[in-house]
Order: C-alpha cells, then structure tokens, then sequence
C-alpha cells in the first residue's frame, strides 16, 4: 500500500494479524500494516526547473506531495510535487541497515520553465502503465503528458532517460484529475477524467500533440469524476467512476460500467 502526508511518501505491507487471536469468522481477522519505507522530497537546487505552488498563500514555497504511483514491474515510484516536477526513484532493495538514512538516485521529469505559470495549472495526478516504461502525468490545466521512460543503466544499475513522446489537450482549461492504461495485453488505451465529469478514451501511444480524445465514454457535465479504476476480464472491461451531485454527508455515489474492447 501507498499513502503519503506533506513531503513524503509512505510504504506499506498488510498481513494477517495472529489466527489463534482472531474471532469466530475468519474474514474479521485483524491486519497488520508494516512500514516498509518513507521517502522525503527536497527542494531542487536548480529552482529554475520548477514551480512554486500557491503563490502568496504559499509564502514559505512548501513542497508537498499531490500524487505518487508504484510500478511493481520494475520497483519504480513516480511522485507529482507542488513544484510542477515528478521524481521517478528506484526502489530496489538496499543491503543498507534499516535505521540508516538511504539516498536515492532520481530522475526529475519537469516540463520547460513559465509552462504552469504561463498556461496555468499544476501537477494533479500520476499513472504508469504495467510495463513500468509509460508514464501519464495530469495537468491541472487540462493536458496530459505521455512519458517514456527508458532505462540505460548497466548491470543492477538503474540510469532512466526520459523522453516526451505526447501531449494530449483537451482544449478546455480544466482541470484533469486522472489517468488509467487499460485495454489489451500492451494497454492501447489510456482513460483520463476530471472536474468536467467526463471520461475521455485515448490512444496510449500517441505521439505528439493530440487536440481531442477518440471518444468520450461517459459524460456527467453537472458534477465532477473524482475517480477512476478498471479492471480486465478477456475482452471486457469493469469500470468503476466515483463522482456525483447527490452524495451529501453520505458521501460520494460511485458507478459501475461495463465495456467491451476489440483490438
């Protein structure tokens, strides 16, 4: 499991808790969460490469975290930080003593200077594919960034060249909250959603600028999609959509769809 809390990203590993302790029903067994590893962010000390967040309501130029994703594939994490860049480090193991402070090498993906400032916006979400070599990154302003993460270290050693391969623009301005690879064994498809209620299909393997989704599989213009998660059975597809204007103190209605995929 994945949480994080201001700078840092948190680690963790569920286990069953003691079986003679347990009550009469084996489903209410307790769970054990076992800190794995923190990671603490620091500012970059070239500051021209980011962004301060918040502007006058953040005068101290906090650095916090908005989203992280883990690839398994490749013991990868990717974190978005207020500071407009994502931080991809390796977290593969270390023969280091677990009370010893570990540096991480990183790769910092960061987008040209004035580009949050100038077309507004802030990093907002962060998804990699199965393969742990595609990375979507979500704007506040609308795009989406498609990266490609290529991996030219030597031996055990991990040395990522990232590239650019996309950018996907809806051309509205607002705000995207998402993004998921799905369908087909090299998911062909990347779903993105946002505060427009709408949930955009496109091509994940785009290459350069692209101005309008294929589709858009759902739209509820009169609230927002908060979240969204797909799961594979063959050719079918379950989606679960969380958002909706009727929710009140009893939270936030989620919905299920089902869609088929021909390649």
């Amino acid at each position: 499991m994945l949480t994080s809390a201001h700078d840092s990203v948190y680690l963790w590993t569920i286990e069953n808790g003691n079986e003679e302790s347990s009550s009469e029903s084996p489903n209410a067994r307790q769970k054990k969460f076992l800190s794995l590893s923190s990671i603490q962010f620091s500012h970059l000390d070239d500051a021209s490469r980011t962004y301060q967040f918040g502007g006058p309501r953040n005068p101290e130029n906090e650095l916090y975290v908005f989203d992280a994703s883990y690839s398994e594939s490749n013991d990868l994490l990717a974190a978005a930080l207020s500071d407009g860049t994502c931080r991809v480090l390796s977290l593969a193991a270390s023969s280091v003593d677990e009370d010893e402070s570990v540096q991480r090498e990183q790769c910092v993906l960061s987008l040209p200077p004035g580009y949050f400032g100038g077309r507004g916006g802030h990093l907002t979400a962060v998804e990699w594919d199965s393969s742990g070599t595609r990375l979507a990154t979500c704007i506040a302003s609308g795009r989406v960034i498609l990266w490609y993460l290529q991996n030219v270290g030597t031996g055990n050693s991990i040395s990522l060249r990232p590239s650019v391969v996309s950018i996907l623009d809806g051309g509205s301005g607002r705000q995207v909250f998402g993004a998921k690879y799905c369908c087909g064994k090299n998911e062909d498809l990347l779903l993105t959603w946002g505060i427009e209620g709408k949930v955009s299909v496109w091509d994940s393997y785009s290459v350069g600028e692209v101005m309008s989704p294929i589709c858009t599989l759902i739209s509820h213009t009169e609230y927002p999609i908060f979240a969204l998660d797909v799961t594979q059975t063959g050719a079918k597809q379950s989606i679960a959509v969380g958002g909706g204007k009727n929710g009140g103190f009893l939270g936030v209605p989620a919905y299920l769809y089902s869609m088929t995929y021909k390649s």
